[in-house]
């Protein structure tokens, strides 16, 4: 999974994509925040650092880490914005291909210097990378633990828009539940030692479900319980009416967004067949009587006996240059074609 795919597939999350969003954005070095940075360019552990992904990772992270802190968030919130910035930490070195010693020192040496000069709470340090076993799954399960009323109101108003997603996401961490405990946490010393880190996740992600989701409408959803066994491989889905009704859904969300994509390059031009039809001319033609020399050609030539061509130049310029939103629905009545132009 990338973070990309959260996106694409479930925008109900809206805070979580807004949060992540503002911790992915580059860095803006002024002279209050100078001073700040200037452990990302002496630390010691820079002397490895040929390409400077340490050092920049290094700023974003205490950017993000100040970010947080002076939000003053509380309870719940400040682990669920943590967890996001954790998120954003597994993304950006993995991207960076930073070693998990190195991602370490930079955070820790990040956290005692924030923490020395300002009196705010600051997120602990956790790396998905070093723990955790398959940790974009158990990223969506966190997700979950940390989201876990907005679940619960969306899945309480079936005429929600966002419902059948909903739905899929939870799903999604139902399965993905069953088969990492089964994998991971078959034994004592797995759950105890080695897979710790992993098996507490996924035993919090039971306790909320378990808790909060699986009874809500019961006698509409009947969302399955969660296996008790390490052996199970049952896979669920959704299933009889609420399988069609979102499946009717997904068609009806894809349809509408099968507008024709109206690029904001001046590059592209959109021109209606409507208008060459009107005027008795093939779209092409139109073209070529407005934006080539043949077409001054014709004009200058023809002008007083080509009626036909009398006001297509006005109404090409009005169909070229007006406004038109990105989204919008194709009109049956009435074709486009799109026209690119490569750049000289």
């Amino acid at each position: 999974m990338e973070f990309s795919e959260l996106k694409e597939k479930y925008q109900f999350l809206g805070e979580i994509l807004k949060v992540y969003d503002i911790l992915d954005k580059p860095v803006v070095e002024n002279g209050q925040q100078q001073e700040n940075f200037d452990l990302c360019n002496i630390a010691p552990w820079l002397r490895d650092d040929i390409k400077g992904e340490y050092k920049n990772f290094c700023k974003k992270l205490l950017n993000n880490l100040l970010l947080l802190a002076h939000g003053n968030y509380g309870g719940d919130n400040f682990f669920k914005y943590c967890d996001i910035l954790y998120m954003w930490m597994y993304f950006e070195i993995k991207k960076r291909d930073i070693p998990n010693d190195i991602a370490g020192k930079i955070f820790n040496d990040s956290y005692a210097m924030i923490n020395s000069t300002h009196s705010k709470t600051l997120c602990p340090y956790l790396n998905f990378n070093e723990k955790h076993q398959e940790p974009t799954r158990l990223m969506k399960l966190r997700i979950f633990e940390y989201n876990t009323s907005t679940f619960q109101k969306i899945l309480n108003n079936i005429s929600d828009p966002d419902n059948c997603s909903c739905l899929e996401y939870v799903y999604e961490c139902i399965n993905i539940y069953n088969d990492m405990n089964k994998k991971f946490c078959a034994k004592p010393e797995d759950i105890n030692t080695t897979y710790k880190a992993t098996c507490d996740i996924l035993k919090n992600f039971n306790s909320n479900y378990s808790s909060y989701i699986r009874n809500v409408k019961g006698e509409i959803y009947e969302l399955p319980f969660l296996s008790t066994t390490t052996t199970a491989t049952t896979t669920h889905t959704l299933t009889g009416s609420h399988a069609t009704r979102c499946l009717l859904n997904k068609q009806k969300l894809e349809l509408g967004s099968g507008a024709v994509h109206q690029s904001s390059s001046p590059k592209q031009i959109s021109i209606s067949t409507a208008l060459s039809t009107m005027a008795g001319i093939p779209p092409f033609l139109a073209l070529i009587y407005k934006f080539t020399p043949v077409g001054t050609w014709f004009r200058s030539k023809y002008r007083k006996d080509a009626d036909v061509f009398k006001n297509v130049g006005e109404e090409i310029e009005k169909e070229v240059y007006s406004p038109r939103h990105e989204n919008s629905i194709i009109n049956s009545g009435q074709e486009r074609y799109n026209v690119a132009y490569e750049q000289i």
